[in-house]
Parts: C-alpha cells; structure tokens; sequence
C-alpha cells in the first residue's frame, strides 16, 4: 500500500512540474552541481546553438557567472511571448521587426549592465550603413545587434545560363517578362513564416514608394515558386530546383559554399543592412547572468560567426583582428588556424563584411515600416502566396499572348497594368470599399495581428478580391486575343 502511495506521490510530483510549464531551473548537468541554466529563446539554427554552447560554456564568464548550461529553444515568433513569460533569460536572433514586436509589447527588459552599455559607440556601432544597430528609447537600450545582415538574392549561375535568364542585378529585374516562366525560376518565401523575407518586401515597398512597390512585389510573386519558409528557398536555388530567390545574406554565403555555381547579389542601391538583435528578456529568472551571456555574444562570442558552417558578419570588427584560440580552432575550424587571426582564416568572409558595410542602401525608416509590417504580412500572404496559382497562370498567359503575337505592346502593358493594380475590398469595419493604403495598413496594423476575427475576415476578402482580378485579366485577355 505504501508503495501504490509513493508511486502515485511521484506521479502527482511529476505531472505538476510538467503542469506548471517551467522552462529554466537553478542546477543542471547530471553531476548535480550547483549552476545557473540559461534558457534562450531564439532563431538560430541548431549549427549556431551548438557551437555557442561548446565555446561559451568553456569561457571564464560562464564560470565567473557560475553558468553550467544553456537551454535554446527555437520557436516560431508567434510562440516566444509564451516562453517569454515562463521566463525565458534572453533573446537572440531573428531580426529588427521580431524584437521590434517583442518591445512593443513589452517583453524586453533594458540592458543595465555597464560592460554591455560600454561597449556601445565603441565595438558596437549605434548606426551602420544608417540602419539602427540598438534600439533605445527614453535613454534605455532594449536590443543591441549581434550580427549584421544585408538582403538581396542567390542565384545559380549554372541554371541561369541553362535557363536562358537574365542575371539579376536589382528586385525590378526579376519583375519582367524575361523571368516569366513555367515552372517559375525564382523563389519567395511567405512572410509570416520569414522575417528576412518580410524585411525584403519591406526594402522594396520604400525602394520604389508604396504604390510601385506593391506592382513590382506582385510580378516577382508572379515569376516566382513559393516556400514555407526563407531556408527552403536558399536550398532550392543550391540544388538547382530554381534559378534564383530571395535570401537574407548569411543564406547566400552557405550557398556559394555548398554549390561554386551560386553567388549572393547585393541589389546595388535598392538594400539594407540590418542588425540581427539580441535582448535580455522580461521575466528573466537570471538577468545578471543574462547580460554577462549578452557581452561575451558581442565580444568574444562573435567567433562563432567565423565558422564556414554559419558565414554570419559580425557586428564587433575587432574579431577579425583576435587569434584563434586551440578551442576555437576545434569548434568552428575542425582544428585549424590556431594561432592566426580570424581575418586570415575566413578572408572572404571580411571581404563580404567589407562590402555589406559600404554598400550604397537606401534611406530605409524602420518606424515607418513597423507602422505596417503587421498588415503587410498578412495582405501579402493573402493576394500574393495564397493565391499564387491564379496569378502565375495570369502573368504567363499574358506574356506568352506578347510573345506569341497574339496582343500588341499597348495590350500587353494594359495588362500588366491591370493584374498589378491594388484590389478593392470591403473594409469590415465600415463596410466601405476600399484599397490597401499605407495608410489603410497603419491603421489595421495593430488589431489584424490581436483580433483573429477581424484578420480572418480581412484576409479572405483580400483573397476574393485577387482572385476575381486575377481572372478578370484572364477575361480581359481572352476578349482581346479573339478581337
């Protein structure tokens, strides 16, 4: 009977440990000493996540801190408020927009601890290439850069020339009929399941003005093949399955790496470099030993972005100029370059640092692009990746029609001009028609991202509305080719 007791107690035990969803605890390691795990929520992949863990954990911090363990957990962005508020230690990775939202919304603590603060405006640039690299308000800094990033795309040189395609050197270059193909040879991800390809569309929409914008987005999405995620486009170009696609920087550097035949392109003019983020977290169980896992990150952690397995740049320039120790050698090189410098070890990668930071960008205003990034998602999934079927079949019909002498010029760009103008759809709120402003977008920005109801509604009426225009131009053209 005792023993029927002392089982069911352990099962009680148990299932409430589960139950309360704690995520961090004060011991770890199966030698039962005392130490401090730091739970962190993140993007990073698991190449990043082991290599940090096997250099960190051997660092004089982490034993000064008394740090014995590191818990990563990469979740989606719709799930780190959760584990935010089981009191996750810190954030890291993932871009401006992410941490952006996590601020709004209150989810950041701001960094006190004066080694990270000092380190601002001296390794740590507060503005590079006139993007942010901290986010600071009332005096308080809540997010401060671990790596940079530029956007452009990857291209496969070998499939261009199989293709017939011409090489792309800006985002209007994919939005033309010469990249109209079946099957697509270019390569998007949707937005709500990226956030390098949100900033993308982001580049694009204050590149060219709203307006344009939305018309070249809208030919891109017609040229191209959609994926889930950012990832499955990068490797879709490396393998040959495409010609070309969207990728934030990094993807573009594993891509030359892995295949000889890709290249990553800066689209001249018409990008930004961004700073990747890492915060300290609002209900942070550890926040001293948090921000002292923050300042190695930004020091000496910043080696981990020197392994040819992650090709990240570094936000501290100062780790080209540090010698590899033994350990780092073993981690990140397979026990090479001990004893020389990063910049001798990884010299393309300086040179692609070099060349992000001097790169002409244009003048991207990040808070004009929070006012909508919500909005954007959301109506771009909705008439451009939802419906992406309808609008591929349109574009190709329309091109071949030109190409086939069966429309003239003025046809063709009456066309062009009809598939790519802004849809009208009844606003559920007023029960108006209307278009997709950024005005509009400001103004819904925050509830179609709270209120499920409402983003249901919007994004379906979106979904009607593009697919009626979509086969409207299919009408319209068919009229013309039997004139």
């Amino acid at each position: 009977m005792r023993r029927m007791l002392g089982i069911l107690l352990i099962l009680v035990l148990g299932l409430s440990v589960v139950a309360s969803g704690c995520i961090s605890g004060g011991s770890s390691g199966s030698s039962g000493t005392s130490g401090i795990t730091l739970v962190i929520v993140t993007r990073h992949d698991a190449t990043i996540q082991y290599k940090v863990k096997e250099l960190f954990l051997k660092s004089d911090i982490a034993k000064q801190y008394h740090i014995t363990d590191l818990k990563f957990i990469g979740v989606p962005e719709s799930l780190w408020p959760e584990y935010i508020k089981k009191g996750a230690d810190v954030g890291w990775g993932g871009g401006p927009t992410l941490f952006d939202d996590m601020y709004k919304m209150g989810y950041l603590a701001p960094i006190t601890d004066q080694k990270v603060l000092g380190l601002i405006g001296k390794q740590i640039p507060k503005e590079l290439a006139g993007m942010p690299m901290i986010r600071e308000e009332d005096g308080k800094v809540y997010w401060i850069a671990a790596a940079l990033s530029s956007f452009g795309f990857t291209v496969n040189k070998q499939v261009l020339e199989k293709q017939g395609l011409p090489f792309p050197h800006k985002w209007e270059d994919i939005a033309t009929a010469d990249w109209a193909r079946d099957p697509p040879m270019y390569g998007i991800a949707d937005p709500t399941r990226s956030t390098s390809n949100t900033r993308i569309y982001q580049i694009i929409l204050q590149a060219f003005g709203w307006d344009e914008g939305w018309r070249i987005m809208t030919l891109i999405a017609a040229n191209s093949k959609v994926y889930e995620a950012s990832d499955a486009v990068r490797d879709a170009v490396i393998n040959g399955e495409i010609a070309a696609g969207n990728t934030i920087d990094f993807y573009g550097y594993t891509a030359m790496k892995q295949n000889p035949n890709c290249v990553y392109v800066i689209p001249e003019g018409e990008s930004i470099i961004n700073g990747d983020p890492i915060a300290l977290l609002k209900y942070s169980k550890h926040p001293e030993a948090a921000q002292a896992f923050i300042y190695w990150v930004l020091t000496e952690g910043q080696a981990v972005w020197m392994s040819p397995d992650i090709n990240r740049l570094p936000i501290n320039a100062e780790i080209f100029n540090k010698t590899i120790t033994e350990e780092e050698a073993k981690v990140l090189f397979k026990g090479k370059y001990a004893g020389e410098t990063f910049a001798k070890a990884r010299p393309t990668l300086l040179k692609a640092y070099k060349l992000s930071i001097s790169s002409k960008g244009i003048p991207f205003d990040d808070n004009r692009a929070l006012k909508t990034v919500n909005a954007l998602q959301y109506y771009f999934k909705a008439t451009l990746i939802d419906v992406n079927g309808p609008l591929h079949q349109a574009w190709i019909a329309i091109v071949n029609a030109y190409k086939n002498g069966k429309i003239t010029k003025e046809q063709f760009e009456q066309l062009k001009d009809e598939l790519t103008a802004p849809i009208q759809f009844k606003d559920p709120e007023t029960g108006k028609m209307v278009t997709f402003t950024e005005e509009y977008a400001a103004k819904i920005n925050d509830k179609i991202a709270t209120d499920a109801g409402f983003q249901s509604q919007l994004t379906q009426e979106w979904r009607n509305a593009a697919q009626a225009k979509y086969q409207k131009v299919m009408d319209d053209l068919k009229k013309m080719e039997g004139s």
